[in-house]
């Protein structure tokens, strides 16, 4: 059995210390406010780490600053894009050499860096007219990495509150943007979409948004009142 979380940054994060011991955690997008949090850097210190991570150019700038990429035990850095997606030079891409054919993060430590493979494209959307296919969040690229390409037979995800706790929509972190409902509606798609093809695999959401599925290998654990 290997237990992986993905965390996102939604106010469902709070509830964190509530998670199993896991074999590895996913981070997804800037984490640098919510690893000053006691409770959540309490669980993920000296814990194995990967941070997937879009190419938005201040993403990983706090991270950097705080030293966290030194402190914490982060692996592998992994781009929610496959290799089809747009330029691979943009936003903080400045930040990723390529040294003897292989990639890295550079980012206070050398990360070993990745795109999504090409078996991702079946699970994507396509109604982003920049792109040839996507995910609709990076949140669901972290949730399909750690279902496609980690050996997990249990996944959890917490921190993905699909942007319907309006009080308040981060954690620990500034008010969202650019999202609509469709959007939300979108993730939770993608979300259940990939659960459904992976009756083997066991799936327990943490979430303040509304989840509802009748899939078997499925746990939804609502928090937040």
């Amino acid at each position: 059995m290997k237990k992986v979380a993905v965390i996102c940054r939604g106010t469902s994060l709070d509830y964190i210390d509530e998670l199993p011991e896991m074999d590895l955690y996913i981070l997804v997008n800037r984490f640098g406010h919510e690893l000053e949090v006691p409770k959540v850097k309490k669980t993920l210190e000296g814990k194995e780490i990967y941070h997937v991570m879009s190419r938005v150019g201040p993403e990983p700038l706090l991270m950097i600053e705080r030293g966290h990429y030194k402190k914490f035990d982060i692996k592998k850095m992994i781009q929610p894009y496959t290799k089809h997606m747009g330029d691979p030079n943009s936003g903080n891409s400045y930040l990723y050499k390529e040294i003897d054919g292989e990639r890295f993060f550079f980012g206070g430590k050398q990360i070993p860096a990745f795109l999504l493979g090409d078996h991702h494209i079946e699970h994507m959307h396509n109604y982003q007219s920049r792109y040839p296919h996507h995910y609709p969040s990076s949140g669901n690229a972290g949730f399909a990495y750690g279902t496609l390409d980690t050996d997990a037979t249990d996944v959890y995800l917490i921190g993905m509150d699909f942007y319907e706790n309006t009080d308040k929509f981060y954690y620990a972190d500034d008010p969202a943007s650019g999202f609509s409902p469709e959007d939300c509606a979108r993730m939770k798609e993608s979300i259940l979409n990939i659960v459904s093809k992976f009756p083997d695999k066991n799936f327990t959401i943490y979430t303040c948004g509304n989840v509802e599925t009748d899939l078997e290998n499925c746990k939804v654990i609502k928090v937040g009142g």
